[in-house]
């Protein structure tokens, strides 16, 4: 009997339904089953379409209106497809017990045309499960890193970090590198919010916090560290996951370090979420550039290792 993994288009104007398609045309996973949701009327323009579609099960959500859909743009179309995909997908899993989703990449600005207040798939993930505790893990062979803060503004992470979201994070990281990778006893590291980890000079109040948290989690976490020396490779090696304070302290490095390979985890959900690490490439799609399916591949395989690990 195959083990599934549900797969969601992501926004229809996006790359979501190529990468979808091209990521499962020579996809070596034996013993996998993939259930993809979107609109076969887009998937059907996909030129690979007539050669995988055969060896899926497609779940057709037949969007109206599906068939004026303008490629490479954020509409409310597009908006509502990807968010109906997502929903017809949770549905699923939550329903069928299937421990494994890997989501294509929608755009944020096109839900929000029909969801006003749509943060993105962590945290509408996390009110579908009715999970207060979740994190985004940016996992790859070379790096893995946890933003404790997501999509809030630059301005507002001071005051968001906090003694208990810091240790319920590393609680929930640590366990995850327990069960999921089988590592007894987890390294895990967090950077300084301000310069030099606040050291001499630029001491805060954030680093006051950190350095609280990090006496409460004892052996769990070490830091804080200097962000802008914790990235290089001899410091890497050091540790299984860095957790960052906000977006684009772990998101630079980890870009840098693992574009082609990274994959997006959302942890502490009853089922495990994984997605590429980059967004819908609404300009590469206008200009009909080539598209990466290896993020995408990626999270496919992370989403079968992990979601069917023993736990």
């Amino acid at each position: 009997m195959s083990k599934s993994i549900v797969i969601t288009c992501g926004d229809p104007a996006g790359c979501g339904p190529y990468i979808t398609l091209k990521s499962l045309e020579n996809i070596d996973l034996p013993g996998a089953g993939f259930v993809v949701v979107g609109d076969k009327a887009v998937l059907d323009k996909i030129p690979v379409s007539s050669r995988v579609l055969s060896k899926l099960e497609i779940i057709d959500c037949r969007t109206p209106g599906i068939r004026r859909l303008k490629k490479g743009r954020a509409t409310e179309l597009s908006g509502r497809a990807s968010l109906d995909y997502l929903d017809t997908a949770l549905d699923l899993v939550s329903k069928a017990k299937i421990p494994a989703l890997a989501t294509a990449p929608l755009s944020k600005e096109a839900v929000q045309m029909v969801l006003p207040g749509f943060r993105g798939h962590t945290e509408y993930l996390a009110d579908f499960f009715g999970t207060k505790k979740i994190s985004m893990l940016m996992a790859s062979p070379r790096l893995n890193t946890v933003l404790l803060t997501r999509h809030i503004p630059l301005a507002e992470v001071p005051r968001s970090l906090s003694l208990k979201l810091i240790t319920d994070t590393v609680d929930l990281i640590y366990d995850f590198f327990k069960k999921r990778y089988k590592i007894s006893r987890p390294k895990l590291a967090i950077t300084g919010f301000n310069p030099h980890a606040g050291k001499d000079t630029f001491l805060g109040q954030e680093e006051r916090i950190i350095a609280r948290a990090v006496a409460r989690c004892k052996n769990k976490l070490s830091g804080p560290f200097p962000s802008d020396t914790l990235f290089v490779p001899q410091r890497l090696k050091q540790f299984d996951c860095i957790i960052c304070c906000y977006h684009d302290q772990a998101m630079i490095p980890f870009k840098l370090l693992s574009f082609s390979d990274g994959v997006n985890v959302t942890v502490g959900l009853p089922v495990l979420r994984t997605s590429p690490a980059h967004g819908t490439a609404f300009d590469a799609v206008r200009r009909r550039a080539p598209l990466e399916i290896s993020s995408m591949q990626a999270a496919l395989k992370y989403a079968f290792k992990y979601g069917y690990a023993k736990k």
